[in-house]
């Protein structure tokens, strides 16, 4: 699978600062996103064709989130985490290569690549995930959570992704029974390390991830979560993935792909939930 490249399909990004910034730090962060090719505008585009909302913040996902997911289109929610008040390089360059089609791993890295259609491969897809944090000096926690979240994003893209032209789930509602799904539904992992930690991405060939459940998993950020199978699953598992991330992107081509991504970092803290994040849901029109 390769990235597909939609260049253009942005019209432009409008800046703008989330209530916990102050308004200046609009005036540092633009020439380092102008730099990195982002098109800024100053305005909200037209009618036909909306300007999305490049929130800054300080990264602490909540509830109050929910409505710029909600937004036509989506917002896409930048940290500030640099010390400078600025987002990090790696993670404009994650948004710029979510918008231009590229691919979302660290240029240059090695990348571990695999294919998985049984429900076996999970743990081996989540066990190579262990093994690299380990192999890269990484504190134990962070393996064990880069594992939890490689099979999350694999078992989103192998068991909730796959539907019919109804939209109707193969999977999704039997998880307990699959022991393999159709070749024609197989889905791909990768895990690179980068900075900031371990990218680890699933792609599936259905693109129907839609920030809905995103949303629903923000919305009850800082209570237990309530599952919601509704929709055939994910909601859990989206959960999951925002908590133990420091960055998490998702690129849909409606009915030919979603690609997400998680970037776990490898330190020891536990309690990651209430560290600083980027959420960029970014579909092409």
């Amino acid at each position: 699978m390769r990235a597909a490249h939609h260049q253009g399909a942005v019209t432009g990004l409008h800046l703008i600062a989330d209530p916990s910034l102050a308004p200046a730090v609009l005036q540092q962060a633009a020439p380092t996103l102008a730099r990195s090719g982002l098109p800024l505008v100053a305005g909200l585009g037209s009618p036909r064709a909306p300007a999305r909302e490049l929130v800054l913040f300080d990264g602490r996902l909540g509830p109050s989130h929910v409505a710029l997911l909600e937004k036509a289109p989506p917002a896409l929610l930048l940290a500030t985490r640099e010390p400078t008040g600025i987002p990090s390089p790696s993670e404009v360059r994650v948004l710029a290569s979510l918008l231009r089609g590229e691919s979302l791993l660290p240029p240059g890295a090695p990348v571990v690549k695999l294919w998985l259609e049984r429900v076996v491969d999970l743990k081996v897809a989540s066990s190579e995930a262990a093994a690299l944090v380990e192999a890269s000096k990484g504190h134990r926690n962070a393996a064990t959570l880069a594992a939890d979240v490689m099979h999350e994003l694999a078992a989103n893209a192998l068991l909730d992704a796959p539907a019919d032209a109804n939209g109707t789930p193969y999977y999704a509602h039997r998880r307990e029974s699959v022991q393999a799904v159709a070749p024609e539904h197989i889905c791909q992992v990768a895990m690179a390390m980068g900075e900031g930690g371990i990218y680890l991405e699933a792609v599936d060939l259905f693109g129907r991830l839609g920030p809905g459940p995103i949303a629903r998993a923000l919305a009850s950020w800082g209570s237990r979560v309530q599952v919601n199978s509704s929709g055939g699953g994910a909601g859990l598992g989206i959960r999951r993935i925002l908590e133990h991330c420091d960055v998490i992107a998702v690129r849909v081509v409606p009915g030919k792909e979603t690609r997400m991504l998680g970037v776990v970092g490898l330190g020891e803290v536990r309690r990651r939930s209430a560290l600083p994040k980027s959420l960029l849901y970014f579909k092409s029109e």
